[in-house]
């Protein structure tokens, strides 16, 4: 479904998987700009819920959404086939087409949280970004071990397992996340929207767009992954900024990481914020990104 608070695009496109599986794609922003920015979501999530954010964006930059398997506008894909591997190839027939459609540009990339792991491994396998800006990457914490984040990547699958999957409407959706500590500092408005953005109708009400069984999955996959990811982003030959929670607060539902000591350059956080950053303080967090692709050669102006 489309949100009422998020506007038309431009374009939408579906790019088709080689295991059949249909992508959605919206075009917004500028299209003329020489720049392009991809966005895509968090485990559980949809771009759709960014928009607070990523609306900020739409001035210069031509952006260009997409939802993994399994998640928003997109497609379930076949529980069996669904892992973090996958999601990275797609990712790469996604910018494939997307420079084959729409013309190719530099893209810069704009991941949040799963969609920092599979933007970084689609970055160590091919050259096709310009920047990429990663908000609050999943890593273990810096003074935890690294069996820490499987057990805390275990957590999640269990409890994202045990997430109802059906709903009235939107609005009891919202409710459940005004209720949750998670979502303790995202706005009322932003509530909504991430609750409208993640769920699509069915005959008999509305059901999560991401399955608990697949957000499980793949929450389960994710500290597989995590212990590679610094030096992954210290290898690419190509501007990297990460932008995390704030690792002095007092409550994250993820375990909040100071990057300084792992990251050795690009590395910035927003007070106050939790993992849900884009969702928290989305004037901030584009400031941020806006600031680094100025700094990077990748303002529409330059």
């Amino acid at each position: 479904m489309t949100c009422k608070a998020v506007p038309q695009p431009h374009e939408s496109h579906t790019v088709v998987m080689d295991d059949g599986t249909p992508i959605s794609l919206r075009r917004h922003g500028d299209l003329d700009s020489p720049i392009r920015l991809l966005l895509t979501h968090g485990c559980g999530l949809a771009t759709d819920a960014y928009w607070p954010f990523w609306s900020q964006l739409t001035d210069s930059y031509e952006v260009v959404l997409f939802d993994m398997r399994s998640h928003g506008h997109s497609s379930l894909g076949p529980l069996e086939s669904l892992t973090i591997a996958t999601l990275v190839s797609d990712s790469v027939t996604v910018l494939d087409a997307v420079q084959a459609k729409f013309g190719s540009k530099p893209v810069a990339g704009l991941f949040h949280s799963m969609g920092c792991v599979v933007g970084l491994l689609h970055a160590a396998q091919r050259d096709d970004f310009a920047a990429l800006v990663l908000y609050d990457l999943p890593m273990r914490p810096t003074r935890g071990r690294p069996e820490d984040l499987e057990a805390i990547s275990e957590a999640m699958a269990s409890a994202a397992s045990m997430r109802r999957d059906t709903f009235a409407d939107p609005d009891e959706l919202a409710k459940e996340f005004n209720r949750n500590p998670a979502f303790q500092l995202v706005p009322p408005q932003s509530i909504d929207l991430v609750a409208a953005s993640t769920l699509r109708e069915t005959p008999g009400g509305w059901a999560l767009s991401c399955p608990p069984v697949h957000e499980a999955k793949l929450s389960a996959q994710m500290s597989e992954f995590a212990s590679k990811l610094p030096s992954i982003i210290n290898r690419l030959e190509l501007p990297v900024r990460v932008i995390g929670a704030d690792p002095t607060i007092s409550f994250n539902h993820v375990p909040t990481i100071d990057m300084s000591g792992l990251i050795t350059d690009g590395y910035d956080y927003v007070p106050n914020c939790s993992h849900f950053l884009q969702l928290e303080d989305p004037e901030r967090t584009a400031q941020l990104a806006l600031e680094f692709l100025t700094k990077s050669g990748l303002s529409p102006a330059a």
